[in-house]
């Protein structure tokens, strides 16, 4: 049967990815952990479908991984943790010590590309992504790592810098 507005399912999937992606905003995480728990008992309940452990609760399409800037991509990452309904002491242990819990943090707060790749591929699994996925972040993050290394490395970008004088005592 064909629908004139697409898939039930794959609408419904956008309309909540919307939803937990819009509330999972700075001062809305209890919202969205609410509208989280709301949909996998819909899941659970109406389709029989009891989403696993560990796999996102509403699934990244491939179409949507792309980044031109590093600020896309921290959204990206943004996206994707929102999507796994975990917390973010939950990746923290999961991950172990690859990954500690101060960085799990910076990852999503500090507003510049991750300098770690294994801590990107350790995240974006952790939270879900099959590897086919992953691998499509870790090739964004390898393409915008390589373009703000030309961008340092370029003749004639002076960039104030600092010296660090330590004195032995």
């Amino acid at each position: 049967m064909t629908y004139p507005e697409g898939d039930p399912l794959e609408r419904l999937n956008r309309l909540w990815s919307q939803l937990l992606l819009g509330l999972s905003r700075p001062g809305r995480r209890a919202e969205a952990l609410a509208a989280y728990r709301e949909v996998h008992v819909i899941l659970q309940a109406e389709l029989g479908i009891d989403a696993e452990p560990g796999l996102p609760l509403i699934a990244t399409t491939t179409a949507e991984l792309r980044a031109a800037t590093a600020a896309e991509f921290i959204d990206l990452l943004r996206l994707i943790h929102a999507r796994s309904g975990l917390t973010l002491p939950e990746v923290h242990r999961r991950a172990g010590q690859v990954l500690p819990r101060s960085q799990v943090y910076s990852l999503l707060k500090r507003g510049k590309l991750p300098t770690k790749p294994d801590q990107v591929r350790t995240f974006v699994s952790i939270c879900g992504l099959p590897e086919p996925q992953v691998a499509r972040v870790m090739e964004l993050w390898a393409t915008l790592r390589e373009q703000t290394e030309l961008a340092v490395s370029e003749p004639g970008n002076e960039k104030p810098f600092a010296i660090l004088i330590v004195r032995s005592a």
